[in-house]
């Protein structure tokens, strides 16, 4: 196909949708952060889910003496949590501050990750479908694959924890066969980026063969 004299490629097409991709997937995590973390009429607030084996719901849980107020809600085996402060300094606790940062992390992955495939297609775009930094952006995106998961189980850790401290009982890893099911599917995507980069590989090898050939 041609535009103004210009070839249009499958290849150049996906890397102008990636590059879409990843500027929108920028913007709804700008989005998502404001959404989880944010500044009501009565004081700063964060929300999240957690996983957990089922209990009686929803719970207003009393004021702690820092100045927080937390609500529960429930939702079968998720449970909305909602933390308001009485001010900005409440919310300043290592606790909240690693749940914000472990909590955005998979958007930021996925970012990285629609990245590394529109300069992946760009290469290809390029005539460039074996060079060997295609390689190490696909295991990268495995890798990425995989840390998704675990920082959503992280976060996840981060807020049940503060749920049970607030509650005045320890601080707990929440169980659920819940958590497996991303964990799994998460090994199987990265597997086979793993397998893709195997074959890139091999073709890169093969391309240096035949130009030593030539």
């Amino acid at each position: 196909m041609n535009i103004q004299g210009k070839k249009i490629s499958l290849p150049m097409v996906l890397r102008h949708t990636f590059m879409a991709l990843t500027i929108a997937f920028g913007v709804l995590t700008v989005l998502q952060l404001s959404s989880y973390l944010g500044n009501s009429s009565d004081g700063p607030f964060i929300r999240g889910w957690v996983t957990t084996a089922t209990v009686v719901g929803p719970e207003q849980i009393p004021q702690a003496s820092t100045g927080e107020q937390m609500k529960l809600y429930e939702f079968g085996d998720r449970k909305l949590v909602m933390v308001e402060f009485s001010d900005l300094s409440a919310m300043m606790q290592v606790r909240y501050l690693g749940y914000i940062l472990f909590q955005q992390i998979p958007w930021l992955l996925g970012i990285y990750i629609l990245y590394q495939m529109f300069m992946l297609f760009r290469d290809m775009d390029r005539g460039k479908i074996f060079p060997q930094e295609n390689v190490r952006r696909i295991r990268r995106m495995a890798m990425a694959v995989l840390v998704f998961p675990l920082a959503n189980y992280i976060s996840g850790t981060f807020l049940w924890s503060i749920v049970q401290s607030q509650r005045g009982q320890s601080p707990s890893v929440p169980i659920s066969p819940l958590f497996l099911e991303p964990i799994l599917q998460a090994g199987f995507i990265a597997l086979i980026l793993f397998s893709l980069a195997e074959v890139f590989r091999h073709g890169f090898q093969l391309q240096q063969e035949q130009d030593l050939t030539i």
